[in-house]
Order: structure tokens, then C-alpha cells, then sequence
């Protein structure tokens, strides 16, 4: 039974979030107030996973890249659902359209892209390779109302932050069309780097992107430090920081 209302908060919190009456007050509803939690994915595949009692669970459902697949996500979802406070949130890798899976952007909700049209084949990229990630979930048995879209400069990205930009706002779209609620783990310098000191991705009714932080803090006091505007990118508010704990990815929220 908590859990069932864990998930109904969640939703609700969604409608909230995207109705622009949102703010760091409903994270801090979702994950907690000064909560801390892990997220884990496919490094973890074959390890230890961390030791309950923990606040929240994280899960990453692909495997580096966009277009690839966590083959322990069932598992670890099991393991996120341990949570104490929050019902397990989902993370997925996103990137350029650039290699092998460059051609999956060649049609989609753009249209049939031209050859040489950029734009068209990077919205249509990101656009694929959320449904491709919540498809593959959804064959797990896996689903959560909080997805975050894993950004960083260690993925391959377009030297033009406009293109890149695209496959954001792609990914951001079809996760919202699930009636989820989207968020983006990064730094603000990586996020600089990628799309830009100033675009802010379109969510509806206009609400302020959350946003998941990358640090090297030590301790959930360090981390919490990040919560400040500071280090909030693309319009958004911090939600989450990450820091190292134990071997493992934790995470406090703000």
C-alpha cells in the first residue's frame, strides 16, 4: 500500500510540475527533504548493489549510449523499489545523432528527413531513442513518473549546441507525451558545452526544467551545498546532486 500511494503522489506531483505551479517544493515532496538515495545502472550488472534502507532508487535504463539497453534493469529496478521515501526514478543516455544508430533519426515525428537536413535527423534521434528506452522498460515491467535525461560531454555530441539541442528537446518530448516527468542530469558546464549558456528546453505550460547535478562532493553535506541557483542550468531548478559514497553513486535532494 505505500508504495501504491508513493506512485499516485508522484503522478500527481507530475500534473503539478508541468501546470507551472512547481517548484523545488514538490521535489523536495517526491525525493524528500534532505533525503539521500543511489542510483545505479550497468556497471552495477554483476556486482553488489547498494545496502538497504535508502530513500530513493535511480535506475538507468540504457547502456551508455542512447539506442542501447541495461541488461540488469529488471534487477536493479527490484532494488530501487526498496526505497523508503520516493518511488524509483529512471535515467536514460542520450546523444547525437553520429554512428551506428546516426540512421535512426532518418524518420520520425520531423518527417522524413532530407539528406543533409540536420535538424529534422536530430529531433527525430532524441525523439527515437526516448521511445526506444521506454519501450525497453516497458518489456521489463519497469515504469516510473520520474525519467532523467543523463547529459555529459563523455557522450558524443554535435560541435553545433543548435543540433544538439534538437535531441534534447526530441527525448523531452516523447517522455512528456507519457505524461511523465522529465528532468536532466549534467553540470552546468556540460551543459554549456552541449547546448548553449542559454536555451531552456521546452516543457509544458512553461515549467522550470529540474535538474540533476554532477559533483565530486564527499559527503551528502558537501552535496548539499549544489542545491543553490548557482549551479541550476537551462532555466532549471537543482533537484538532486550527486556525490560519492561507499563505491557508489549517492545522491541527496535539495
Amino acid at each position: 500500500m505505500r508504495k501504491r500511494a508513493l506512485v499516485g503522489l508522484a503522478a500527481l506531483l507530475a500534473l503539478l510540475v508541468f501546470s507551472g505551479m512547481a517548484d523545488d517544493v514538490f521535489a523536495a515532496v517526491i525525493y524528500g527533504t534532505a533525503n539521500t538515495g543511489y542510483d545505479i545502472s550497468y556497471p552495477q550488472c554483476g556486482n553488489a548493489y547498494p545496502a538497504a534502507p535508502f530513500g530513493f532508487g535511480i535506475v538507468g535504463v540504457t547502456h551508455g549510449h542512447a539506442f542501447t539497453k541495461n541488461e540488469c534493469l529488471a534487477s536493479e529496478f527490484a532494488w530501487a523499489q526498496q526505497g523508503t521515501s520516493a518511488a524509483p526514478s529512471l535515467y536514460m543516455n542520450i546523444n547525437y545523432a553520429i554512428g551506428t544508430t546516426a540512421s535512426n533519426g532518418n524518420t520520425g515525428p520531423a518527417g522524413t528527413c532530407a539528406r543533409g537536413d540536420k535538424a529534422c535527423i536530430a529531433y527525430n534521434y532524441g525523439y527515437n531513442a526516448a521511445l526506444d528506452a521506454f519501450n525497453y522498460a516497458t518489456s521489463q515491467s519497469v515504469s516510473a513518473q520520474n525519467w532523467w535525461l543523463d547529459v555529459e560531454t563523455s557522450n558524443s555530441w554535435n560541435a553545433k549546441t543548435d543540433l544538439n539541442d534538437r535531441v534534447i528537446q526530441g527525448a523531452i518530448d516523447l517522455l512528456v507525451s507519457k505524461s511523465l516527468t522529465v528532468g536532466v542530469y549534467s553540470t552546468k558546464s556540460q551543459w554549456t558545452t552541449i547546448a548553449g549558456s542559454t536555451w531552456k528546453p521546452l516543457l509544458p505550460n512553461g515549467a522550470s526544467l529540474p535538474n540533476w547535478v554532477a559533483t565530486n562532493a564527499s559527503n551528502s553535506a558537501a552535496a548539499s551545498t549544489y542545491c543553490s541557483a548557482t549551479y541550476a542550468f537551462g532555466g532549471g531548478t537543482v533537484w538532486l546532486v550527486q556525490y560519492a559514497s561507499g563505491g557508489f553513486d549517492a545522491n541527496y535532494s535539495c
